[in-house]
C-alpha cells in the first residue's frame, strides 16, 4: 500500500491507497486509519477530493475506533470488552492467568503468548454458545469453527462445508456483539445470501440485532 498525508477537518492524517482492478473507489477506516481501494487509473487529486467529500463520516469512524491492545509490560489488552493490565512474570512458559483486572504473562514474548491465550478464550466461548444455539434454535447438529484475523469481516459462513470462520478480533468486544455475529453466520445455513428473508431470520432470534450491528460497526476491526 502507498501511504500519503491529507488534511481533513483540523488535522493532518495518513491514508493508505491500494490500487485494484475495480471500477469504483471505496473508502474504509481500518484500525483507525483511512484505507482507499482505488481503480488503477484514478489519480491522487480525485482520491483526495473523495476523501474530503466524505471527511465527516471518516473522522467519526476514526474517532470511534479504539486500540484493543498494547502488548508490552504494563500495557493492556481488552478481553470481551474488559480492559486488563498486562504484567510480565517471565518464567519461560507461554501461559497467561487473570488475577482481578491484571493479566499475568509468563513468557517474554508477550504478544504471541497473549494472542494464544485470547484465541483459547474466544474459541471456548464460541463453542459453548454455538452448541446452545444449535440445540435450541437451528436445524444443525454440528458446525466446524475456525479463527482467523480478517481485515474487513467479522465472520464468514461456508454453508456447503458446514463451517464458520470467525475473526479472532472478536475476542476484544462485548459478548453481546459476538452473539450477533454467531447468529448472523448461523442464519446463513437457512438463507445463504443477505436477502430480506435472511435478516428476518436474524430478527426472529435477536430482535435488537440492528443496534448490535451498528455498535459492532462503530467498534471497528
Amino acid at each position: 500500500m502507498e501511504e500519503r498525508k491529507i488534511k481533513i477537518g483540523n488535522r493532518i492524517t495518513s491514508y493508505f491507497i491500494q490500487y485494484k482492478k475495480i471500477k469504483n473507489c471505496y473508502l474504509k477506516v481500518e484500525q483507525g486509519q483511512i484505507v482507499v481501494h482505488a481503480p488503477q487509473m484514478m489519480n491522487i487529486d480525485q482520491i483526495e477530493a473523495l476523501i474530503i467529500q466524505n471527511q465527516d463520516k471518516l473522522l467519526k469512524r476514526m474517532d470511534q475506533y479504539f486500540c484493543k491492545a498494547d502488548y508490552v509490560d504494563q500495557g493492556y489488552v481488552y478481553l470481551f470488552n474488559q480492559k486488563y493490565r498486562i504484567l510480565l512474570k517471565d518464567v519461560g512458559i507461554k501461559k497467561c492467568a487473570i488475577h482481578g483486572l491484571d493479566l499475568y504473562v509468563y513468557h517474554r514474548d508477550i504478544e504471541k503468548t497473549v494472542t494464544l491465550f485470547l484465541k483459547e478464550q474466544l474459541m471456548d466461548y464460541l463453542v459453548r454458545k454455538i452448541q446452545a444455539y444449535l440445540l435450541n434454535d437451528f436445524p444443525l447438529n454440528k458446525v466446524d469453527i475456525t479463527l482467523r484475523k480478517m481485515k474487513s469481516r467479522w465472520g464468514a459462513c461456508f454453508y456447503k462445508k458446514n463451517k464458520i470462520c470467525f475473526n479472532s478480533v472478536l475476542v476484544h468486544v462485548d459478548k453481546k456483539l459476538i452473539d450477533y455475529v454467531i447468529v448472523h453466520e448461523l442464519c446463513h445455513f437457512i438463507e445463504p445470501n443477505h436477502s430480506k428473508e435472511f435478516y428476518l431470520e436474524i430478527e426472529k432470534r435477536m430482535p435488537d440485532y440492528k443496534q448490535r450491528e451498528k455498535r459492532l460497526a462503530e467498534v471497528g476491526i
